[in-house]
């Protein structure tokens, strides 16, 4: 049976209520598509794209001429799940001596199932391509498909990925490529990988801000690794960091600090101050800071509780997901929470979640959320049947006996 690979999402997203270490979110095997089951398949989906059956769009990938083999790999992610047989054809158009076809081969392989036996091949596959391919466009596209892939699969693409981080032709591509080293550098066991630190420590020395930021964000959640040399380097570079002009590079640094030193108000005071800052991003990032330390940042639930009550409803959605990071340590904030659910005047998002968040600190279910009052409706007007004037109008119905 395959698995439907999904797209990933940015490395701090805001599924709150999540206080366990990454996962693989292919391992929900709900409604996954099986690819023995023909008959399903062709119920499903289309039979013929253009007038065209798959077989022979699959067979165009074959053809001499390179728009052909284009026009084959835009075709075929039309047909759905059943196109998944074309994978190890399209893997071959991905080293296509024309760049049109092999850009839109890595392409195909984003928007694809992929069985469970084709994934390591796809993932060498694209991994050659972040390594060797000599236009930036197909690289950028290769990582971009590679994203969608869980830790372990990604886990060899890390060698291409470290020389991607240095590259020189596009911040972009060196900034995607530090944060898949910060997805797939995580081992629970094993600690972080080595690898990936060491070329987010050279990252923060990159020209661009954006790629300096996603370096310093990932040296502060991957944690400590087991290399006490390697710990003492990332030290030393965060240390220079904490008082960085921008402030998310001095709030993850800070948060870094935490995770490889001792963790105590030190360094979380600095990211407190953060939550009264007059920009909302940075209010944001801090809020996020702390929900990323979860337990290490109980001193400042009091802060966190009063982020509830930010004018932006960002910040008091991911103030819920931080302070539900803490679990049962937060049971101080149960009754704001609970105060803030009963409100029926906030967005119903923000209330469901203040509702999951008494849930999870607590461990009991809560009720279920008011329901706003129906809007008050103004009773009907009733406007009297007009008159006529039989003086001024002969046509008008007259009185009786007139």
């Amino acid at each position: 049976m395959s698995r439907i690979l999904r797209a990933t999402g940015a490395l701090v997203g805001m599924v709150f209520l999540t206080t366990q270490s990454p996962t693989r979110a292919q391992d929900n095997k709900t409604n996954v598509f099986d690819l023995n089951k023909k008959a399903d398949m062709a119920a499903s989906y289309a039979r013929e794209v253009g007038g065209r059956p798959l077989s022979e769009w699959i067979t165009d990938l074959k053809n001499i001429d390179p728009s052909v083999r284009e026009r084959a790999l835009r075709a075929i992610p039309l047909f759905g799940p059943p196109a998944s047989q074309a994978v190890p054809t399209i893997m071959e158009r991905c080293l296509d001596r024309d760049a049109s076809p092999r850009v839109r081969a890595i392409g195909a392989l984003g928007m694809l199932e992929i069985a469970d036996k084709d994934v390591p091949k796809v993932v060498e596959t694209l991994a050659k391509r972040i390594s060797d391919d000599p236009q930036s466009a197909i690289k950028f596209q290769a990582m971009m498909t590679l994203s969608r892939f869980g830790i372990e699969e990604g886990k060899p693409a890390i060698p291409a990925l470290v020389k991607m981080a240095e590259d020189p032709t596009t911040w972009e591509a060196r900034k995607l490529a530090i944060s898949l080293l910060g997805k797939y550098g995580y081992d629970a066991m094993k600690g972080p990988d080595v690898r990936c630190l060491r070329a987010m420590v050279i990252a923060l020395k990159d020209p661009s801000m954006a790629v300096r930021q996603e370096a310093v964000y990932g040296l502060a959640v991957l944690g400590r690794p087991f290399d006490m040399t390697v710990a003492q380097t990332i030290e030393k570079a965060l240390v220079t960091m904490t008082d960085n002009k921008d402030k998310g590079i001095s709030i993850w640094a800070h948060v870094g600090m935490m995770n490889l030193t001792k963790a105590d108000s030190t360094h979380l005071k600095p990211i407190m101050k953060n939550l009264k800052d007059k920009d909302p991003q940075v209010r944001l990032l801090a809020v996020r800071a702390m929900g990323t330390l979860g337990k290490l940042a109980l001193f400042g639930l009091p802060e966190l509780i009063e982020a509830l009550d930010d004018k932006e409803a960002e910040v008091q959605y991911t103030a819920i997901w931080a302070i539900a990071a803490m679990g049962s340590s937060a049971d101080k904030a149960v009754p704001p929470l609970r105060a803030m659910y009963q409100k029926t005047a906030l967005p119903e998002p923000i209330r469901m979640s203040a509702r999951a968040a008494v849930e999870q600190i607590s461990g009991k279910k809560e009720p279920p959320l008011p329901v706003p009052p129906a809007p008050a409706t103004a009773p009907a007007q009733v406007t009297p049947p007009a008159t006529e004037n039989p003086a001024t109008n002969p046509a008008a119905p007259k009185p009786p006996g007139s």
